[in-house]
């Protein structure tokens, strides 16, 4: 299936509001239009996650190592690690959480 990101991303209602794009395996990629406005600290205990930064800069909290991701730069987030975002983020990120897709056929 063919698809654009840029008019998924054109049509999110919302910042932070992620849309599935698919499956592969136990995976679930999304994405996700930024927005300048801070997330939480958040704990994922059921999934990795892979944070790919497509367009734009997330600045990345990840066990207190405070950094950011540019255009082009990724990070893994594994299960069970706190994380935030500060203020400032903005672009599209691109989401693969590991573990928590449809389940491989065996």
């Amino acid at each position: 299936m063919k698809a654009s990101i840029a008019g998924v991303v054109a049509n999110l209602p919302e910042i932070w509001r992620s849309r599935v794009l698919g499956t592969v395996g136990n995976a679930s990629i999304k994405v996700i239009k930024m927005g300048g406005e801070g997330i939480p600290s958040e704990v994922h205990d059921d999934f990795d996650e892979l944070l790919l930064v497509l367009d734009g800069e997330l600045p990345l909290v990840v066990a207190g190592e405070q950094f950011t991701l540019q255009t082009g730069e990724y990070y893994f987030v594994p299960r069970g690690a706190s994380h935030s975002v500060p203020e400032g983020s903005f672009g599209v990120l691109l989401l693969v959480d590991v573990g928590q897709g449809s389940p491989a056929a065996p």
